[in-house]
């Protein structure tokens, strides 16, 4: 029952075992699979019942599968170099989360010795007489305990123990978005309140929850306490109080989660240790889910793990990991974690979301032989995909990228003008699809495998277009966000023949310009153009916040928007909808109950005529009424605009004689000739002038309403605030990777500069070299410095008396 929900728990079998390239274990197989891959093959061992398969070979050459009941682990066999053999063998260890010096009872279910990490987390997964939940495990005596309790089950949580470390089986649910540091909690600081929300007598499960959901703040850890069995929520994290507290009486059972970012999801976390001096860059006063976020997009090296100090905010990126080095080195209460990349497994998938990140199978190690991965990426209509290829490194290939025998990457991309292929080459660094799918197919061959392509895309506004299709939309770069500077963005609207292009702006937000309109060339300037290129008729220019007209309507079949932004102010930019004007063809059959046959044959023998007499005297330009008549006989815009709406005549057939009038029919109008005009709207202006009168009458009422309500409120709020002064009892403890530190805030220290580390990371610049992170306790360890000491003072001095 166990292992029937563990197949189903798994994503994919291949995520139960470790590649080791290149080797293959020595011994007589257990049983021996032809032409299959390496998931067919781990689902085979997985699920094998007649013997205990531990682990496999895989030849490439000769697609063959080779299940063993054994492991190097084991002692009875050994791995030895073979090319195109590679050998996995299991990592059910990968299921637990490991917690250091924790244990979670003294009463465990079942006792295995001499056994290692990977043998006893096998052991638990494929227990049978009880469902085991975990088990501590030490590594001084190799001695395994299973327990089937948990962490939520257990009713005390863990507690410290020197020379054991609890592994927890991860199994779905609202803990899994949580980091558990065990024993410990958030330290108090005077004056503030902590935790923003506390709930008795819900479970450990139920705290997560209620963390997951919280919408009245942004919750980012909880404390729960197990002898209480209550809730305490936090928008604050242990990196932004300096720490974990752990001075807790040891009979008040309370354990801390931390909630994991976008970022984290991708690591693996291994509290209270770290690699020791393999580190080979630093970051400074980031958050863990920014240090996870500088290890994925790291591109000087190939970042598979980082070590976060909490004390002061530090990120140590690696490009090894504990396998690698041998061990991690536990740090005690240090307050020092380690985090590990996730290998990616998927060979393939389809992916909608705005944006995400994925990598060839195995990274960040090499990818396998005999690849066929196939990647869909598909994103909102009328938008393009940025893709920012972090790493790309294929085997070796000739001169030719998409010769069959070498690996190689095949991009494919839906334009609005069909399809494009092409292969990557290397370095490939990013790309921009011409629509909104693209697919990416990674084809390998059995020779020398790579490193592979680690890359992230994300959705956004296309800069140039040419949008050929009804009911679109354009906007700026990054719209709603703020547009990068320095663009030169064009977008031309072009539309089928005989028909017009209808455009309006929903949102034109624009760096302001203060003298000469908006004319100038150093602003950020949005023009509309009547054609198909910018030296066509300019209809607008539009800059700051809009204003004036947002509607236009093209002369012909084409508009033209062009983009410019400068290097200085960016704001969200614009956003536009357009669609299409059609021609349409009317046809009106008049019928009458005793002259409908002559009115029709006089009209025809009239129009040809008519037609006779152009041809004759002038080659058929010489009669513009019989052309006007013509014209709106046959075909009329279906929407135009209003302002030009009396240039256009209706297409409708006299009823009755010229000059004629009919009840309930408008009088027609005949020029001097008797060609026929349309219909003269008589409108009455008396009701006119009364229905305008009315109007602005209400208009003028609604104002004053607004005046007098808006003065109200502007008395009743300067009441209340002269009598209650505005307090701040919550602090907001930020990090300052982007912003200004709370030592800098709290002094009135203003930074209008950068600076570059060594590394290349920005960071603002500090008036103390010693202020490098902030945390609440910072001015109790670290006083302000002499000369704005007297300015602190003061300012403290007149908050207490505002206070009072």
């Amino acid at each position: 029952m166990h292992l029937l929900t563990l197949i189903v728990n798994l994503s994919t079998f291949r995520s139960l075992y470790v590649r080791m390239a290149e080797l293959q274990l020595t011994g007589s197989p257990s049983r021996v699979l032809h032409n299959v891959t390496s998931e067919m093959c781990a689902r085979t061992c997985v699920e094998e019942v007649t013997f205990e398969c531990k682990s496999f070979d895989l030849d490439h050459v000769h697609g063959a599968c080779s299940l063993f009941n054994t492991s190097y682990e084991d002692g009875v066999a050994f791995l030895q170099e073979s090319s195109f053999v590679d050998h996995y063998r299991s990592a059910f260890e990968k299921l637990f989360s490991r917690l250091p010096n924790h244990v979670i009872t003294v009463s465990h279910k079942r006792k295995v010795p001499e056994a290692s990490v990977e043998q006893c987390a096998r052991r638990c997964v494929f227990e049978m007489t009880f469902h085991c939940r975990g088990f501590d495990y030490e590594p001084q005596h190799r001695n395994c305990w299973l327990t089937d309790l948990s962490v939520e089950t257990s009713g005390s949580g863990v507690k410290f123990h020197h020379g054991a470390d609890f592994y927890e089986r991860v199994l779905d649910g609202p803990t899994t978005h949580f980091v558990n540091y065990g024993v410990g909690s958030l330290p108090l600081v005077d004056g503030y309140q902590i935790y923003n929300k506390v709930m008795f007598g819900v479970t450990l499960g139920a705290c997560a929850q209620l963390c997951l959901t919280q919408t009245t703040f942004e919750c980012s850890s909880f404390d729960f306490s197990f002898n209480e069995q209550s809730c305490h929520m936090s928008e604050y994290t242990a990196a932004e109080l300096n720490g974990l507290s752990h001075g807790v009486t040891p009979s008040y059972r309370v354990m801390h989660y931390e909630k994991k970012g976008q970022y984290l999801n991708f690591f693996y976390p291994t509290p209270y240790t770290i690699i020791l001096g393999r580190n080979d860059k630093t970051v400074q006063r980031v958050s863990p889910d920014s240090c996870a976020k500088y290890c994925l997009q790291e591109k000087d090296f190939v970042c598979r793990s980082f070590d976060y100090q909490i004390r002061n905010g530090s990120c140590l990126l690696s490009s090894t990991t504990g396998s690698d080095v041998g061990r991690l080195y536990y740090q005690g209460q240090a307050q020092a974690h380690h985090f590990e990349m996730k290998p990616f497994l998927d060979c393939g998938a389809v992916l909608t979301e705005a944006s995400g990140t994925f990598a060839s199978p195995n990274w960040p190690r090499d990818y396998e032989h005999n690849l066929n991965c196939t990647w869909h990426v598909r994103v909102a209509k009328h938008k393009v995909i940025n893709f920012d290829f972090v790493h790309f490194q294929l085997g070796p290939r000739g001169s030719n990228p998409c010769d069959v025998s070498s690996d190689r990457l095949v991009i494919s991309d839906k334009t609005s003008r069909g399809p494009t292929t092409f292969c990557a080459t290397s370095p490939m660094t990013s790309y921009t699809s011409g629509g909104n799918e693209v697919t990416l197919q990674l084809l390998t061959n059995g020779a020398v495998d790579a490193a592979g392509f680690l890359v992230s895309f994300s959705a956004d506004w296309p800069c140039k277009s040419v949008l050929t299709e009804d009911n679109g939309q354009i906007a700026s770069p990054s719209w709603p966000l703020q547009y990068p500077p320095l663009l030169d963005c064009r977008w031309t609207v072009r539309a089928p023949p005989h028909a017009r292009v209808l455009l309006q702006f929903t949102s034109v937000d624009l760096d302001a310009q203060s003298f000469g309109g908006c004319s100038g060339g150093q602003f950020d300037v949005l023009e509309v153009f009547d054609g198909d290129s910018p030296a066509s008729k300019s209809l607008a220019k539009l800059c700051g916040r809009g204003g004036g007209a947002t509607t236009f309507t093209s002369e012909g079949r084409a508009l033209v928007v062009t983009f410019r932004t400068d290097a200085h102010v960016q704001r969200t930019g614009f956003h536009a909808a357009y669609k299409f004007l059609y021609m349409s063809t009317t046809t009106t059959t008049t019928t009458t109950t005793t002259s409908s046959t002559t009115a029709s044959t006089s009209t025809t023998a009239a129009v040809a005529a008519a037609a006779a007499s152009s041809s004759t005297t002038d080659g058929g330009g010489g009669n513009k009424h019989f052309r006007d008549m013509m014209t709106s006989l046959t075909a009329q815009f279906v929407e135009p605009r209003r302002d030009v709406l009396h240039h256009w005549r209706f297409s409708t057939p006299p009823l009755a004689a010229a000059g004629s009038t009919t009840k309930g029919l408008p009088v027609d109008e005949v020029d001097e000739s008797g060609d026929y005009l349309g219909p003269i709207l008589q409108p009455s202006n008396q009701v006119s002038e009364t229905f305008v009168r009315t109007m602005w009458t209400l208009v003028v009422c609604l104002v004053l309403m607004l005046v007098l309500v808006l003065a109200i409120l502007i008395f009743v709020c300067r009441h209340y605030r002269k009598r209650s002064p505005k307090r701040r009892t919550v602090p907001s403890y930020t990090f300052t990777e982007e912003e200004l530190s709370l030592y800098e805030k709290d002094t009135l220290t203003s930074v209008s500069t950068q600076n570059v580390n060594s590394s290349g990371y920005k960071f603002h610049s500090d008036p103390d070299p010693e202020i490098t992170f902030s945390n609440p306790l910072y001015e109790s360890r670290y006083p302000p410095p002499s000369h704005i000491a007297s300015r602190t003072t003061s300012i403290t001095t007149m908050t207490s008396l505002s206070r009072c």
